[in-house]
């Protein structure tokens, strides 16, 4: 599979004047599965103060409707077709809000929150395991800002295991365009703006007074794990029809007795389209030409795949 990257045109974004502007980070939580530190902007020497609302007080279960609801839009499956994938998945929102939230609250007016959340997702065929990125602070008292330099950027398995010191040098706050567009969340939230006024691509800024109302009115519907390829959907469960009086049958006698159907699958999900089947194999293929997957993996996925056609 390729891998799954935010393709970004910036214009100074790793600052041509870097031996003179560094972001200065301190570490607040170190986990497998995500990291999280303080960081203030260093000019010349000079750390930059009054640049943000903090620290502030916010209630996980904020954080948590903002993360719940967070969505973007992307290229995806073999057709290459916009798709729409949730930010984060349940696991990741559990244990990253309460963190972000007792961050805010230890951060000085010089200190943003930067972190790094780690997730393994589905695949075409196999699940694999991506990286998300991003920075939050507040400002103006009452605007949280959530902005983002990786959205479920496909790393190495092995690559959870390790604790970056140094983050990306990239600040999501100047990214101008990318391959996932963050969509707004609607009616507390909305795209930052760039130095030029146009709307930043992976960055939303929520209006707190506005998210408060929305927890109130509804809990927050926490996501399912992000699939970036599409698989074939469950069938939709319809509503429960009426009950109804069943119609009065004669009851069956010996001779009469019908015999259940045992030809139908047992799972839905094993039932996969001829095509389903052909596309399996084709991208299979590709995985072992470039060198993706073994000899061993391939035959044992393509016997598995074989057996499923009618």
């Amino acid at each position: 599979m390729k891998r799954i990257f935010a393709l970004i045109i910036l214009s100074a974004v790793f600052f041509p004047a870097c031996a003179t502007t560094q972001w200065v980070r301190t570490p607040v939580v170190k986990d497998r599965d995500f990291v999280v530190n303080l960081e203030q902007r260093e000019e010349k020497g000079i750390l930059l103060t009054d640049q943000y609302t903090h620290p502030h007080a916010i209630a996980p279960a904020d954080l948590t409707r903002l993360m719940a609801d967070l969505t973007y839009v992307e290229n995806a499956g073999l057709m290459n077709k916009k798709t729409t994938f949730p930010v984060f998945q349940a696991e990741e929102i559990n244990r990253l809000a309460p963190a972000l939230a007792d961050a805010l609250k230890q951060a000085d007016n010089s200190q943003r929150i930067r972190f790094t959340s780690y997730n393994r997702g589905k695949g075409l065929i196999f699940s694999v395991s991506r990286e998300t990125e991003g920075v939050v602070f507040v400002e103006s008292g009452k605007k949280l800002n959530l902005a983002f330099s990786k959205i479920n950027s496909e790393i190495e398995p092995d690559a959870t295991n390790a604790f970056p010191e140094d983050f990306s040098r990239i600040d999501p706050l100047g990214i101008k365009s990318a391959s996932t567009i963050l969509n707004p969340v609607s009616p507390y939230g909305q795209p930052g703006r760039l130095d030029t006024g146009k709307e930043a691509p992976m960055w939303i800024v929520a209006d707190l007074d506005a998210l408060k109302q929305a927890v109130a009115k509804a809990p927050a519907i926490i996501p399912p794990s992000v699939s970036i390829v599409p698989q074939n959907p469950e069938p939709s469960i319809a509503a429960p029809a009426p009950e109804q009086t069943p119609p009065t049958t004669p009851a069956l006698t010996p001779q009469t007795a019908v015999t259940p159907d045992t030809s139908a699958p047992k799972n839905p999900s094993d039932a996969l389209t001829q095509e389903d089947i052909k596309n399996k194999l084709k991208y299979l293929k590709e995985l072992l030409d470039e060198g993706l997957i073994s000899e061993q993996d391939y035959d044992a996925k393509k016997s598995e795949l074989l057996e499923k056609i009618q």
